[in-house]
Order: C-alpha cells, then structure tokens, then sequence
C-alpha cells in the first residue's frame, strides 16, 4: 500500500474522530461498517456493558481494605504499615484508611469465603452506596488485576523481559494494554470494539440506515472500542446530541436556515472524484442522519430518565448512558440494538500529591474522587432499577494500574495490580475474586494478597520493593469474562483476549457464561 493511501486512511480517521459529538459532530461506524450485511437473526433480549475508566492509575488498595485476622496475623495492621500509618494531621505521610469500630456499614463479608468472621473487610468511607449495593450481592470486587504475559513472580520478572507486559508504569502504554486486552505493542485494537464485531456478525445491530454502532462513547475517542468492523464508537458530548450551528437540525426552519442546509445537502449528494470528499460525505451524512434518528427522543418524553443524577463530570455522562440504553433497547426502547457497550470517563487519579486530605470538601483528593463514582454509579444504579433493565446492564470499571502501597511522602507513585469491581443485576455479588495461580507461587489464588512488601533481604516473591504488585488476575481474565456474558461466541474468545490461554481456568465467576 502506497504511502499515500496510508496517509489517507489516517486522515479519514482523524476526521471521523473530530465529528463526533453528537449530531452531525457525531462519530459513525467508520466505512468499512456502513453497508455491512446483517447476520441471519438478531440476538434475543438486550444487554449492555458500561466501562467506568478511572483515568491516572486509581489508588485501588483503599478502595476495599482487610479489616480483621487471617490466621495469626491481623491483616490491616499488615495494610497499615505497608501505606505507612493511618493519615492524619501529624502523620501527612500515612495513606492508611482509620479502621472502622465494629458494626460500620462499610465492614463487609465475602461470601466466596462462607462470609468467614475473621475475614472481613471494609470500603473506603467515601463509598457508601457501593458497600450498599455490594451488601446486596450486586456488586463484586477482583482483586489484584492487572497486564499479564502469562503468571510470574519476582523470579520470572527478573529472569526475562518477555515474562512482563511492557512499559510497565507508563500511562499511555498501560492504558493501551487495559483497553486492547491484550499485550501486545503493536496492536491499535481494543477488546470493546472486537466484541462488538462478534456481535454484529450475530445480528446485535438492530439498525440499517442509519446504522447506530453498536459502541457508544461519553468521553471522546478511546482505543477500547476499535474493533476491525466496529472501527469506532458513535460519540456523544455529556450533554447529548450537539446540533450543527446555524442549519436545519430539527423542528421548524429559518428561510436563511433552509436555504444553508439545501446548499450543505447538495454538497453532501455531490458525486465527487476525490476518494476524500466522497468518503467525508459519507460520513458526514451519516452522523446528520443519526442525529435525525435520536434527537426526536433521547432523554425526551418517554425516554427521559426519572432519576436525579449528580452535576459531575461522571453524573452528567452516566446520565447520557442511561438514556440512551432507554431509548436503544428492544424490550422497552425503540429496538436500535440488542447488545451496547459504553464508555465513560473520570479522570484526576494521578495522585502523586494531595492524595489524602484534611479538608472535608475537597473534590480533587481520592476521597472526592471516590465520593463523585460513588453518587454517579448509585443514580446509575436507581435508574436502572427504574428502567427493569438492572438485570440487563452490568457496569465495570479499569485504571491503567493501581499506586505504591508505600507513601512518596504526599501520595502515592505508580505501580502495577489492583482491585476493579462489577455491578449488576447478573453479577455474583457480594463476593472477592482472586482467581490467579498461586498454586505455584505466582499470582494470588483464593486469597486475599500479601500487603507486606518487606525489604530486600526479606522481600514479598510478588511485589516490589515499594508494595507494587505483581497481578494475580490478568486483564483477559477480567475483561473475558465480560465478554461472555454478552454472547461473544466462544471460538472468538482466544482471538480477542490471545493470552487467555496461559492462565489456569480462563474466566473469573462474577457473571455467568451465556
């Protein structure tokens, strides 16, 4: 292929990613998608996955702390040393969470550990709606995720650059990887947008002209949902559908209106030479025909969400989801698709200082951060419930890694596996999963990791030296265990997630397989 074909195909790209905030600013399956045959019959039902990313690297490992013994050794006062002390006002180095008096709503059980009363654990004090919901087996946390080759430990990392991911503690390296669900340098694919193509070629496009893709995207363009047909996610703006200044959007017209969108319509039916022009209307068209198509009811009328969401920058783009799986689904909606993944975005978990904070209404430190998820997922939440689509929609969330357990004095640095968590009316809640390979000394298998990173002449066999931990769950793994839940055939799981293999007993349990 010509130099110049390829630069043609880049631009065609980028143009397709700078319309896209709805109306005719909103993003299209790219062309390769536009005229695609439907397959033989749709997917029955509907179902919807919505990834919450946690942009930064979240501090994960206070997001569910060890509260009380496991054997000899009480397991927080392992956390608390490791996170050097509880924070306070005369330790500012501490990013230890205060261990809650007994009886706190926030201490929980797992029951994959027959709810064990000297195995608990509790959420972080922002979370108050998630230990609700996770109390009501609806939500489950995985512990000690994270980009995986295949299962090591400190041996294997020393012994060989092929036995890690690479660009370990990098963001936009990591951030790939979680969004491409595999490890893979080379790839620009992500695993949303790959099984969205499986379930195209199922039938879970529900629409023809216009076609709506079947990824949707409230925080701009992203890797995780480019798949091969699928290119691209149909973006929308936080605020829903933009119009196209000046022109005939909807409704009635200005004769000086009328007379610009005639003109913007001829050029659009023009025949053109240039293969630029030709495909730029194409894609032009289409995100005006999608505008066409969903502005006479998303978030209007019948379509309009009951629930009062939270004005935050994730309130306001879980918001956009829920309307648009009100107005998508088959079984109450208007039909669009029978299968969605969404992506949404809240950023800020770079925390290298001003991680902890001693002021109460901050917004910007961990805790405001995870006071704004919290509020945002619980309306999502109640909203779902409201909708009868709760059992239909499962929400995960991913970060590109999780933080040093050891303080650098006002945060904490980047660092590698963490905890991510599912919610869902299908998810096997109220439960840990910490399926890994510990069986050989890799990974963590059925428990709970070891916090106490130690010091070289005593070192932890899978963690650094600053509590970096090595991951016990990769994120195929993870992410695969989505991806069945939604139908994605079986033969096309190892094409998407290629390390699934090497690791013992593929999938996790939070969701049950299709």
């Amino acid at each position: 292929m010509s130099p110049a074909r390829n630069s043609r195909r880049d631009f065609l790209r980028k143009v397709a990613c700078l319309a896209c905030s709805g109306g005719a600013s909103a993003l299209l399956p790219q062309l390769r998608m536009i005229g695609t045959a439907m397959a033989a019959g749709p997917l029955s039902g509907y179902k919807a996955l919505v990834c919450i990313y946690l942009a930064g690297g979240n501090d994960s490992w206070n997001l569910l702390v060890p509260y009380d013994s496991n054997g000899t050794n009480l397991r927080y006062d392992v956390y608390m040393n490791a996170r050097n002390g509880v924070f306070s006002g005369s330790n500012t180095d501490g990013l230890a969470l205060a261990r809650p008096s007994p009886g706190d709503p926030q201490i929980v059980t797992d029951t994959n550990d027959g709810n064990n009363a000297t195995n608990r654990y509790f959420l972080h004090p922002s979370l108050t709606n998630l230990a609700s919901i996770y109390r009501s087996n609806k939500l489950a946390f995985a512990i000690n995720v994270g980009t995986l080759v295949k299962p090591i430990n400190m041996v294997d990392y020393n012994q060989s650059a092929s036995n890690r991911p690479p660009q370990l503690f990098s963001h936009a390296d990591q951030t790939n990887l979680w969004h491409q669900g595999n490890t893979s340098a080379n790839s620009s694919l992500g695993w949303g947008g790959l099984c969205a193509d499986d379930l195209q070629a199922q039938g879970a496009n529900l629409t023809t002209s216009p076609q709506l893709s079947l990824c949707v995207s409230v925080a701009g363009s992203n890797r995780f949902e480019v798949g091969n047909v699928v290119n691209n996610p149909y973006q929308l703006s936080s605020s829903g559908l933009t119009n196209l200044a000046d022109m005939c959007n909807s409704g009635s017209c200005s004769a000086t209106r009328t007379a610009r969108d005639s003109a913007l319509n001829d050029l659009l039916a023009a025949t053109y030479a240039s293969d630029f022009a030709a495909q730029y209307a194409g894609i032009f068209g289409q995100g005006r025909a999608l505008y066409s198509l969903l502005s006479p009811d998303l978030g209007q009328g019948t379509y309009a969400v009951s629930t009062i969401f939270p004005n935050t920058t994730l309130g306001n783009q879980l918001k956009i989801v829920a309307e648009m799986i009100k107005l998508c689904n088959p079984v109450t909606g208007k039909g669009y698709a029978s299968r969605q993944i969404f992506f949404v975005q809240l950023g800020g978990f770079d925390l290298h200082s001003g991680e902890m904070s001693t002021n109460v209404n901050s917004t910007t430190d961990h805790a405001g951060l995870l006071t704004q998820l919290d509020q945002a997922v619980a309306a999502f939440w109640t909203e779902m419930g409201a909708q009868g689509m709760q059992n239909n929609v499962t929400a995960f969330t991913m970060t590109e890694f999780a933080r040093t357990l050891q303080s650098n004095g006002a945060g904490s640095d980047h660092a590698w596996g963490g905890i991510q968590f599912a919610l869902g009316g299908a998810v096997n809640g109220g439960a840990l999963y910490t399926k890994g390979s510990g069986s050989n000394g890799k990974g963590i298998d059925g428990a709970f990791p070891n916090l106490a990173y130690g010091s070289m002449s005593n070192p932890n066999p899978n963690a650094f030296s600053r509590g970096q931990l090595i991951p016990g769950i990769a994120v195929e793994q993870y992410a695969a265990t989505f991806a069945k839940w939604m139908d994605v055939t079986n033969g096309n799981l190892n094409t998407i997630f290629p390390n699934l293999p090497n690791f013992p007993g593929g999938t996790l349990g939070f969701l049950p397989a299709a």
